[in-house]
């Protein structure tokens, strides 16, 4: 699997919009930061004090965009990342760290997540493909941003999550059934590997498996709605996402290779299907 197919997923969703709250601008605060995504690179800031931090995502491209925050390995740099990708295009080098971010949005709209941001060099990543298949990265689509250490406490205070999804080797648990209405949805990883949530909206009649098989080959209509989520979380960390959920069939799915075989997780049985009613 390349590293366009592992993200192909996301592409599928030319509707697909995250519903959340956007931060506010006006009274931005210091662990508050916003970006915007164009075809194809990221606006905004350099740095931020650790700890917990909302990262918003601004799509002001035609594409569809998302924010993979890594961070680099100790004493690698933005270059050598790009070396890296340049010698192995079909991989992300092995030094990255999967730190989550807000999941993809169309154009013109925003999303946001909260995970906490040790001190360190960091990346903005996009690695949606684009109609060639090419990650939005090898184009150039990668920022900096630096996280500087501080003793201070976030002023971020997310709310306390409504239901946490537990990403394990090769499972999701729910804390409690998800329910319509807006609700704030923490994930934590406590697999071995990283691992993303994607949260689905079906269409009635069908299934998540049929949703996985049209992300790996997207023919016809897409069979379900992306609604954000988090991406690649490395184990033992946490983040969060709100979604306004209507009654319906989801599921949720984690796209992201088997490191030795480059199978997608949900291949292993990472998936799920549930209903929610009014």
């Amino acid at each position: 699997m390349t590293l366009a197919s592992t993200f192909l997923h996301i592409a599928c969703a030319v509707c697909a919009l995250v519903l959340v709250a956007p931060l506010q601008t006006g009274a931005q605060q210091e662990n508050a930061i916003a970006f915007e995504a164009s075809d194809y690179g990221f606006t905004g800031p350099d740095r931020v004090p650790s700890g917990l931090t909302a990262v918003q995502i601004h799509n002001t491209g035609a594409q569809l965009h998302h924010i993979q925050l890594v961070k680099l390995g100790e004493n690698k740099t933005a270059e050598d990342f790009t070396a890296a990708l340049r010698s192995n295009p079909s991989a992300l080098p092995a030094w990255l760290s999967f730190m989550g971010g807000p999941n993809a949005v169309t154009p013109g709209a925003k999303a946001v997540s909260v995970q906490n941001l040790e001190a360190g060099q960091y990346l903005l990543l996009c690695l949606i493909p684009n109609e060639s298949g090419v990650p939005h990265v090898a184009l150039g689509m990668q920022k900096s941003l630096l996280v500087t250490p501080t003793e201070r406490p976030s002023h971020i205070r997310q709310r306390e999550p409504e239901i946490t999804i537990t990403e394990r080797d090769f499972a999701f648990d729910l804390s409690r059934d998800l329910r319509s209405g807006r609700q704030t949805i923490g994930v934590v990883n406590s697999g071995t590997v990283p691992h993303e949530v994607v949260l689905v909206k079906l269409v009635p009649g069908k299934s998540i498996q049929d949703f996985a098989k049209f992300g790996e080959h997207p023919v016809g209509p897409p069979p379900g709605q992306p609604l954000g989520g988090i991406v690649g979380l490395d184990a033992g960390h946490t983040a969060s996402f709100t979604a306004n959920l209507q009654p319906g069939t989801y599921g949720l799915i984690c796209f992201l290779p088997d490191l030795e075989s480059g199978a997608p997780h949900f291949s292993k049985g990472m998936m799920l299907e549930f209903a929610i009613k009014k």
